[in-house]
This record gives structure tokens, C-alpha cells and sequence, in this order.
């Protein structure tokens, strides 16, 4: 009798344990399930972040926001330029989206004088990148140089139709003086650029891609005249 009282208590016990196994297991799955749906909730309804996004179209619902970015001085100059940072955002097609750190302008301070411009009237365009040029090329870390223009990539048109401007549509390279005045285009329609690069105290060498053909172009500093421009020719890729 003890003994089979002792197997029964036995076995109670490992009911007792696979019971609550078997509890346990069932919070852990219930916590586990209801972890993986909060994350995929989270996931889906965050806010997106992007960069280099204008919205333009009267259709989309967008708060804008826009502020003064970090100065910079311009090497060799009384000149100061800031960027102005337009910041959007906008419902998208699964989850809010938000678009930071557009540059879409630049002012220029004049800090011997006191005076200030702006690079373009409106804010309507996307500046993706700039490229200060100089008076000679660096020859020690330390060299003293003065800047004797600046080169943008801009987008001013929504050439793909879908109501942003991005790298997605076409690009303009365009350039001023290094007080912001003189603005104007020197290339439009460029499908992808490939480097801007001063190559000599005297002048800059452009690769680019427009009409899905590649160029090589040079123009001279600090006029920013176009010098010459040559095809590139396509090679095999087998």
C-alpha cells in the first residue's frame, strides 16, 4: 500500500508539473503573439524618414516646416553661406513619411558689409549637392585658397510626374559666384552625374549621363565657361 500510494503521489506530482508546463508555455506563446502584433503595428504606422523629397503636388496634405542650417565660410572671402532646410510631412501609401534635411536654398551673408541674398526668390526647388571651386588646387592641407565660384546639382521640375521632386527626375547643374549672384544652368536634362572635379587651377572637368549617353565636358574657372565637350563611347560588356 505505501508503496502504491508513494506511485501516486508520484504521478500526481508529474501531472502537477506537465500542468504547469503546459501554463506556462500557453502566457509565454499568448505574450510572445501579442509582442509580434504590437511590433508589426509599430512598424507599419511609424513615420518613414527620407531625405532629398520636395512634395509639390496641391493634392498632397504636407506640414511644412523650414529652418537655417549650419554656416559656412567661404574660404578666402568676407562671404557666408547658410543653407535654408525645408522639412515635409505627408501621409504615405501604408504609413506617414517624413522628409528632412531638403536643401532648397542658400543665403549668402556678407559680413563685411553686413548685406545678405538670397541664391534663388523661392523655395521651390532641391539642391541634392554643391561644390565650392577654387583659385588653385590644394597642394598641402594647410594651402591658403580663395573661392572663386560654386557649382550646384539642383532639381527645379518634377520631370517624372509624381508630384515630388527627388533624385528621381531629371538634375540641372547649374553655378554662381561665390556671393550667390550670376545664377544660371549650364547643363539641364542630366540623367546622372558622375562627378564634378577641378582638374586645374583653370578648370573643371564634368561626366555625365543625359539621353542615356554618357559625356565628358570641361569649363573654365573662374568664368564657368563651357571649354569642350566629347562623347564617350560605349563599351562591351562581354
Amino acid at each position: 500500500m505505501a508503496m502504491k500510494r508513494n506511485v501516486n503521489t508520484f504521478f500526481r506530482n508529474v501531472w502537477r508539473f506537465n500542468a504547469l508546463a503546459i501554463a506556462v508555455a500557453t502566457i509565454a506563446i499568448v505574450l510572445l503573439s501579442a509582442y509580434t502584433v504590437l511590433s508589426i503595428f509599430s512598424e507599419t504606422t511609424r513615420t518613414r524618414r527620407v531625405t532629398n523629397v520636395v512634395n509639390v503636388g496641391e493634392q498632397e496634405k504636407v506640414s511644412e516646416e523650414s529652418s537655417l542650417g549650419s554656416p559656412l565660410a567661404i574660404a578666402g572671402t568676407s562671404y557666408v553661406r547658410v543653407p535654408l532646410i525645408r522639412g515635409q510631412s505627408y501621409p504615405g501609401s501604408y504609413y506617414p513619411k517624413r522628409s528632412e534635411q531638403n536643401v532648397v536654398n542658400y543665403l549668402f551673408l556678407d559680413i563685411s558689409t553686413n548685406g545678405s541674398r538670397w541664391l534663388f526668390e523661392r523655395a521651390s526647388q532641391l539642391i541634392l549637392e554643391n561644390q565650392i571651386l577654387f583659385n588653385k588646387l590644394k597642394t598641402s592641407p594647410d594651402e591658403a585658397r580663395t573661392a572663386v565660384g560654386i557649382f550646384y546639382m539642383v532639381v527645379d521640375r518634377d520631370s517624372n510626374g509624381d508630384n515630388r521632386l527627388s533624385e528621381r527626375d531629371a538634375v540641372a547643374l547649374a553655378a554662381s559666384a561665390i556671393d550667390g549672384t550670376n545664377y544660371r544652368k549650364l547643363i539641364e536634362g542630366i540623367e546622372q552625374l558622375y562627378s564634378v572635379q577641378q582638374i586645374a587651377d583653370d578648370k573643371v572637368l564634368v561626366l555625365y549621363q543625359r539621353d542615356k549617353q554618357t559625356f565628358s565636358e570641361l569649363y573654365s574657372l573662374p568664368a564657368m565657361l563651357p571649354l569642350k565637350q566629347t562623347t564617350i563611347p560605349r563599351v562591351g560588356l562581354n
